[in-house]
């Protein structure tokens, strides 16, 4: 059974939130966003322990909530790392984000159940834009075009540890050249770039091209509820995730998480 580990991190965001550390602890419904995160992962089935990484000390009611609390560190991956580190176990640690409040205890157990029956270190939570789109028709999300479907990335990820520490690497130099074309050219292949501006790759092309440049097996898990990839960067995003919280009885909270995923 694997743990869990929640990135809660980041600078603020004063168009989310004044007064806040960061968007982790924007309030929903009279709560920082984190706990609806940290109420799914507690009541799945599939989690064993939870640790948080953030800005301590944490709020006492989010502190209740994990297992085990880290300090946030100076980017995103060295907290990925500090929380791995933290929890100390050689299985896999479910990576989730804290800005995704719709998340159900259903759709972690739903993803977790899929990625470990598949053959990888590393698997990725992506939706199809037409199940995003039937759910919230007003998200605004990037969507990548391949072969297979145009597709969205999600805020689970199903990683061992060690795996992140040999993709670690390979990462950081993607991470570093995101605005340089022909730097992510020479790491990822013009063949891939093109393929995927063209929208003529296919998802186990690009799990092969990952495989080959991170030393890990990696695999994308398309997963059919959508609530997974609604996570809040723009005040956009933010309406219609309070929208839905606010009118639909079965949005998740930490008092009362049922399912929305469909899978």
């Amino acid at each position: 059974m694997p743990d869990a580990l929640v990135l809660a991190g980041g600078r603020p965001d004063p168009a989310l939130g004044e007064g806040i550390p960061n968007k982790a602890f924007l309030p929903l419904l009279g709560r920082p966003m984190v706990e609806f995160v940290l109420a799914a992962l507690r009541q799945a089935a599939s989690i064993r322990r939870i640790a948080l990484v953030g800005p301590l000390p944490f709020p006492p009611a989010v502190a209740a909530a994990v297992d085990v609390t880290v300090g946030e560190g100076g980017t995103m991956l060295d907290n990925v790392a500090a929380g791995l580190d933290a929890l100390g176990g050689a299985g896999p640690v479910l990576v989730a984000g804290a800005d995704i409040p719709l998340v159900t205890p259903r759709a972690v157990d739903a993803f977790v159940r899929a990625a470990q029956s598949l053959d990888a270190e590393i698997v990725y939570g992506v939706v199809r834009r037409e199940d995003v789109i039937r759910e919230f028709p007003q998200a605004r999300k990037t969507f990548v075009r391949l072969r297979d479907g145009t597709l969205t990335g999600g805020s689970l990820i199903l990683m061992a540890p060690q795996a992140f520490a040999r993709a670690r690497p390979v990462i950081e130099r993607a991470i570093r050249a995101r605005k340089r074309p022909w730097e992510l050219a020479r790491i990822f292949g013009l063949g891939t770039l093109v393929g995927l501006l063209a929208g003529t790759l296919r998802v186990d092309g690009l799990e092969r091209r990952a495989a080959g440049l991170l030393g890990v097996r990696a695999r994308a898990l398309i997963c059919a509820g959508p609530e997974i990839c609604m996570d809040i960067d723009t005040p956009a995003m933010l309406a219609v995730v309070r929208e839905r919280l606010t009118r639909d009885p079965r949005a998740p909270s930490p008092r009362h998480a049922e399912g929305m995923a469909r899978w």
